[in-house]
C-alpha cells in the first residue's frame, strides 16, 4: 500500500464519536468506520480519531444479534469534533428522552451532529434537524416526513448540510464519511481511500442517461423529481412502484400517468434506464465482474441481468469492455 503524500498539515487531530443505540445496523458502522482509519494510515499520521459509545457504556445488540462492548459512555466521551448516532430500525416505536436530550446537549458551535439510518428519527424527534435537509433510511422516511415537517428530507444517499450529517444506512455511511474527510483534507485523499476499498467513485457521477427534466414540455411536477431523486439513490436495491409511490403520497396509477406525461415511458421502464446506465458505467470504469456489477445495479441474476443489457444497448455486458469509451446514451 502506498502512503499518501502532501497533505496539509491540520492543528488538531478530529475526534469523533459513534454512540449506538440498541440494535443499530453493524454494516452501517463499520461503512463508517474504515474511511478514518484509511485516512490515518495513508496519510501516515492521525487525522481523525474515535470511539464508540454507549448512553450507559453497556454493551448493546447490533440488529445481527451480535454483542457489541463500546469503548465508554456517552457522559465519558471528552471533547468530541462531531458525534454520529447509529440509529435503530426500533426509533420510532419508542420514546428515548434521555438519549434526545444528550443529543441535544452535544448540540454545541462548532460540533458536527450526524446520524446513520433511522438515526435521523431521533434527530428529528430532538428538535436537531428543524430546518436542515437529512437522509434517512427508506424504512422510516414516510412517517419522518409526516412527522416532522419543518425537516426537509432528501432522497440523496447522504446530507451534508451546515453542522449535520446523515446517511441512509449501510454503504451510504462510507459515502458520507468520504464527503466529511473530502471537506477536511481534500479529494486526493478520498481518492487514495477509495481505491483501498476497491470503491468506485461514480455514484456520485450524474447519470448521463436520463431524460434532462427541463427537456420534458411542462413544467416537472417536484414529486416526479423527488421519485427520480428515489430511483437514483435505490439502484443496488430497487424500491417497487407502489413503495415509490407512496413515499410522494401519490397511487400507483397516479405515479403512472406523471411519468407517461412528462417522459413518455413508465416508471418501471425509466428506473430501468437507469439501472443499466449505472451498468455501462460500472463495466466501463471498474474491473467488477459482470456477475458483481448486476448484483450492484439491482439484478438478481446475471442471465436477466445480460438479457436487458443486450435489448437496451444491442450488446451482450461481457463485450462492453472491448469497446470504444464515448459519451454514454
Amino acid at each position: 500500500m502506498t502512503r499518501f503524500e502532501k497533505l496539509p498539515t491540520l492543528a488538531a487531530v478530529e475526534s469523533i464519536g459513534f454512540l449506538l443505540d440498541d440494535q443499530f445496523s453493524l454494516v452501517a458502522l463499520a461503512a463508517a468506520l474504515e474511511p478514518l482509519r484509511l485516512a490515518n494510515q495513508l496519510a501516515g499520521r492521525s487525522l481523525y480519531r474515535w470511539q464508540t459509545l454507549s448512553l450507559q457504556g453497556r454493551p448493546l445488540r447490533a440488529s445481527n444479534g451480535m454483542w457489541i462492548t463500546p469503548d465508554g459512555a456517552a457522559d465519558a466521551a471528552g471533547e468530541l469534533h462531531g458525534l454520529i448516532l447509529c440509529g435503530s430500525d426500533a426509533a420510532q416505536a419508542r420514546e428515548r428522552p434521555e438519549l434526545e436530550r444528550y443529543l441535544r446537549q452535544q448540540a454545541q458551535p462548532g460540533r458536527f451532529l450526524g446520524a446513520l439510518g433511522s438515526g435521523s428519527w431521533t434527530l428529528a424527534r430532538a428538535g436537531l434537524l428543524e430546518g436542515h435537509q437529512c437522509s434517512t433510511s427508506w424504512r422510516c422516511r414516510v412517517d419522518l416526513q409526516r412527522a416532522f415537517p419543518g425537516v426537509a428530507l432528501s432522497a440523496q444517499p447522504f446530507v451534508v448540510d451546515r453542522d449535520r450529517a446523515t446517511a441512509a444506512g449501510g454503504a451510504a455511511g462510507l459515502e458520507l464519511m468520504l464527503q466529511l474527510i473530502a471537506g477536511r483534507h481534500g479529494q486526493p485523499l478520498v481518492r487514495a481511500i477509495a481505491e483501498t476499498l476497491a470503491f468506485e467513485l461514480v455514484r456520485c457521477e450524474p447519470l448521463p442517461a436520463q431524460m434532462p427534466l427541463h427537456l420534458c414540455g411542462d413544467e416537472p411536477s417536484p414529486k416526479l423529481r423527488e421519485v427520480i431523486s428515489l430511483m437514483e439513490s435505490n439502484l443496488e436495491e430497487p424500491l417497487e412502484l407502489g413503495q415509490l409511490a407512496g413515499f410522494v403520497a401519490l397511487s400507483r396509477r397516479q405515479l403512472e400517468r406523471l411519468f407517461e406525461r412528462h417522459l413518455q415511458c413508465s416508471p418501471a421502464r425509466y428506473y430501468l434506464r437507469l439501472r443499466l446506465v449505472r451498468a455501462r458505467q460500472l463495466l466501463r470504469r471498474t474491473r467488477l465482474s459482470v456477475v458483481e456489477v448486476a448484483a450492484a445495479c439491482g439484478f438478481l441474476s446475471a442471465q436477466t441481468f445480460s438479457r436487458c443489457y443486450r435489448e437496451h444497448f444491442a450488446l451482450c455486458p461481457s463485450d462492453e469492455r472491448r469497446t470504444p469509451q464515448v459519451a454514454l446514451h
